[in-house]
């Protein structure tokens, strides 16, 4: 079969079935199906006898051709000061490059390419002033037999790296071998090997006056925060002030087991709950910046347009990438990943991706996949199946629940029981879905060693049905992987930057795929070192009301219109959150003058305006009575309102900020604001904004 996309497959094989006069029977046939297995089962048999089902010719395997053509082009941007593509280019050609255990050794040039792409690489990362990740690739040079003749170039480069990093005595010791190693230049003169001699000598001299550099790598991941509270006993990767709960109407859905109010004392920022035991109310206070979840994905995928950045394992973005020993494909930041990747599912899709790559599987497919594959070399996958089964008879809020009754983003289970909307969607949406399970079956059978130890007859339609159920539920519950990159924003002020969020990836949360939507979330997430999710709240959220993330339509940048439509037709929901019943504006039409005050105690809207503050001193609510010193909160709103211009400003222009103390200075605005004006207002969402982007500055970001 000529390779074509999963897409072209499905139209013609429609086109086939309309020729012959077979839609509407297969169309029947299709639609009767109950189970995933049998729908894949009609997709498949179908593929087959039109010659539908793809084959495996095109795999992308090592290339020293390639490997060199992308080194020389790698030459020509780092002669022109290029660096960052230098760098690219370099790393593509490491991934490439023949790798050196799977060539004969006297098969020189094949068994020293990958070594030469690393050196050339190092020489970008001295250039750049990344000294640290210069001697990574230093290292890896010299492990994967650079030439002999060129190893003084190596040693010389490391013991300049040491100089510029204060580290003497490693330094002498690299000059000395490079020194060492210079008699091994075969191809120099006498004469040029004394000028470079000499020059060694002199730089040995040097040490003693060397300065300790302070130049590291331009990208340091965050650390991970802490959940904040204590252990969830149920959900074990939040804190306990979430529960689970469900309902006919929602489903599954998370919210607060108790207040979540940020509050400040002094010049400290807490957050304060509440609780009652025997009548008595105690209140626990805790430094802000707490966390509601934080989540490992079961399973993760990297996208193909960061495969020469992020690494194919934990999504982290590094500029040392090592290569598959196998693929030219995907690319690892460490030694470790590379080896939990091949044990945990590269060893299966090693020889499928660029394969499924050139049928244009989207990231839905991919993580679908990947899910499978970790199921299947990480469990019993004949015992895993009836353990499914026998959860069919669960009550609905404890499906996915393990044996120790705890809702766990490592086991399979949740991600099962993630909800897929099957019976809303249509026949031709299930059919072309199907294919597309098909196709990937269809790889994993005759092309990887999927189902060594497994009956293939017995098991196959099994997997298929597997692949498709979770080729509907996760374009309803999947996440992106984001990554914060600066970049160079002429239009802006001198010394200014531009922060872009980019999609780097998509993973399958079994906490997190139970948040549900709304127009005005009190949540945000952010991607911390690759795929690890943090969730925050970014408003009070009151006991017992729904925790509650954005699935990609905000009031504020999208119509109510468009929103409804959006959602309907990706999540099969008519949202019903505030910013959709109460129809609020998009942001430009969001007022910012003469707010409307609202009673601190119980929230109610208060009769009097800012223009009836003349002369006024006091209003009393008229539901509980709470009265109101309006005139002066009107002032303190004016006040912390031009704080909140000057900080905004710092978060807009970026730089060497203390981002945790300005999102302190913006969290105590948020509280004044959600305390005492009514939404929405136009400064509130203003504030939200430059929080969440406070905490994105902490999570995956990168500056060249």
């Amino acid at each position: 079969m000529v390779f074509i996309s999963v897409d072209n497959i499905f139209n013609v094989l429609c086109n086939t079935l309309q020729k012959h006069g077979e839609i509407e029977s297969k169309s029947k046939l299709f639609s009767i199906q109950t189970t995933n297995s049998g729908r894949v089962k009609i997709a498949t048999d179908l593929l087959k006898q039109e010659n539908l089902l793809p084959d495996g010719k095109l795999l992308e395997n090592k290339s020293l051709e390639k490997s060199i053509e992308l080194r020389n082009l790698g030459n020509k941007e780092f002669m022109r000061k290029n660096d960052t593509e230098a760098l690219l280019l370099y790393t593509k050609s490491i991934a490439t490059a023949p790798f050196p255990i799977n060539v004969p050794l006297n098969n020189g040039h094949e068994a020293e390419a990958l070594s030469i792409a690393f050196a050339n690489r190092s020489a970008v990362l001295f250039s750049l002033g990344k000294y640290e990740l210069c001697l990574q690739d230093i290292s890896q040079a010299i492990k994967n037999n650079y030439p002999k003749k060129l190893l003084y170039k190596l040693y010389e480069r490391q013991g300049k790296c040491m100089q510029y990093l204060g580290r003497k005595t490693e330094g002498i010791d690299n000059i000395n071998n490079a020194l060492k190693w210079l008699s091994s230049a075969a191809e120099l003169t006498p004469d040029k090997k004394k000028i470079i001699e000499a020059e060694l000598h002199k730089l040995l001299k040097s040490f003693k006056n060397a300065e300790v550099s302070t130049s590291f790598s331009s990208h340091e991941q965050s650390q991970i925060p802490k959940c904040s509270y204590n252990r969830n006993q149920e959900i074990l990767c939040a804190s306990d002030c979430l529960e689970l709960k469900y309902s006919p109407e929602m489903g599954r859905y998370i919210s607060a087991a108790r207040d979540i109010q940020p509050v400040y004392q002094g010049e400290k920022c807490f957050i304060l709950y509440k609780f009652i035991l025997f009548n008595v109310c105690y209140n626990y206070y805790f430094f802000v910046g707490d966390v509601l979840a934080v989540e490992k994905p079961f399973a993760s995928v990297l996208l193909p347009d960061s495969f020469g950045t992020h690494c194919f394992n934990c999504l982290r973005h590094s500029e040392t990438l090592l290569p598959c020993r196998f693929c030219s494909n995907v690319m690892y930041c460490s030694e470790e990943c590379r080896s939990s990747s091949w044990d945990k599912n590269h060893s299966v899709d090693c020889s499928i991706l660029s394969i499924l790559q050139n049928l244009e599987i989207n990231k839905m497919g991919f993580l679908a996949l990947k899910i499978l594959i970790i199921v299947r070399k990480t469990t019993d996958f004949k015992n895993m199946l009836i353990s499914l089964q026998n959860e069919e008879n669960l009550e609905e809020r404890k499906k996915g629940f393990n044996n120790n009754n705890c809702y766990s983003s490592s086991d399979y289970s949740p991600i099962y029981w993630l909800v897929g909307n099957t019976e809303k969607r249509t026949v031709s949406d299930l059919f072309r879905r199907s294919i597309t399970a098909a196709c990937i079956l269809h790889c994993l059978e005759t092309m990887t060693d999927f189902f060594s130890d497994i009956d293939v007859n017995q098991y196959k339609y099994e997997i298929g049905g597997l692949l498709l159920r979770h080729l509907q539920n996760l374009p309803c519950n999947a996440h992106e992987v984001s990554e914060l990159v600066k970049t160079n924003a002429k239009h802006l002020e001198e010394g200014a930057s531009l922060w872009e969020s980019i999609e780097i990836g998509a993973a399958a949360y079994a906490m997190l795929s139970l948040v549900n939507h709304s127009c005005d979330p009190n949540v945000v997430r952010h991607s911390y070192e690759g795929d690890t999710a943090v969730l925050r709240a970014i408003r009070p959220i009151a006991t017992g009301e729904q925790v509650l993330d954005n699935y990609g339509f905000h009031h504020a940048l999208h119509g109510k219109a468009e929103r409804i439509s959006h959602l309907e037709s990706q999540y099969y929901f008519t949202c019903q959150c505030i910013a959709c019943t109460e129809d609020w504006p998009c942001y430009n039409m969001l007022p910012s003058t003469d707010p409307t005050f609202i009673c601190k105690r119980c929230k109610r809207v208060l009769p009097t305006r800012v223009a009836d503050l003349v002369g006024s001193k006091t209003t009393t609510c008229i539901k509980c009575n709470e009265t109101h010193d309006l005139a002066q909160i009107w002032k303190e709103l004016q006040m912390s309102s031009e704080e909140f211009s000057h900080n905004i400003e710092l978060v807009l222009t970026g730089g060497s900020i203390d981002w945790n103390e300005v999102a302190k200075k913006l969290i105590k605005y948020l509280i004044l604001l959600d305390k005492n004006i009514h939404r929405p207002w136009k400064e509130y969402n203003d504030c939200q904004e430059a929080l969440k982007q406070c905490f994105a500055m902490t999570a995956n970001c990168y500056n060249p």
